[in-house]
């Protein structure tokens, strides 16, 4: 079985047992159709866990499970993941890819050379943000048309055009 994270348990809502979702996915009403979903700090050590309700406010995701029915044992998921099974994975829309697809692309700049590798993707209210690595320092590309000019999954591979100063050495 192969598992995707759609969220993040940041935190911990109320009184019965609710953790708060930061959530990997575009679309944040496709979450509530969870039923079943994987709970831990990786794919390798999470565990099944029945979704009771999904509640979906703004950026807000709060996620009920199953047999979790106070803040003391919904504080012990905290920093953990939550996963699905790659069956229940909804295709991005074309020009979009999944984040663990974007993680690991090697980022060439279009004039040449290596601009480095992406290592995170933060979920931002108007775009994407990657995290490109070079050389142990870290920068921040906004994932919009002006500067990513071609995504190749199959090389994975991302050429990119940007501004003076996006990435000093």
């Amino acid at each position: 079985m192969n598992l995707y994270a759609v969220g993040k348990i940041t935190g911990c809502f109320g009184v019965k047992g609710f953790v708060k979702i930061r959530p990997s996915t575009h679309s944040l009403e496709r979450l509530k159709l969870l039923r079943e979903v994987f709970v831990g700090v990786s794919t390798d050590s999470a565990i099944p866990a029945v979704v009771e309700e999904v509640i979906v406010n703004r950026q807000q995701v709060l996620i009920k499970l199953k047999d979790i029915d106070n803040k003391t044992s919904a504080e012990n998921f905290i920093g953990q993941f939550m996963f699905i099974d790659e069956k229940e994975l909804k295709q991005p829309t074309v020009g979009s890819f999944f984040i663990h697809e974007i993680i690991g692309c090697e980022v060439w700049l279009k004039e040449g050379g290596l601009a480095g590798k992406i290592v995170d993707v933060y979920k931002m209210p108007a775009q994407d943000v990657w995290v490109l690595e070079k050389n142990g320092k870290q920068f921040l590309i906004p994932a919009v048309k002006e500067f990513v000019k071609v995504v190749d999954m199959k090389k994975r591979k991302i050429i990119i055009d940007v501004i003076e100063g996006l990435i000093e050495e």
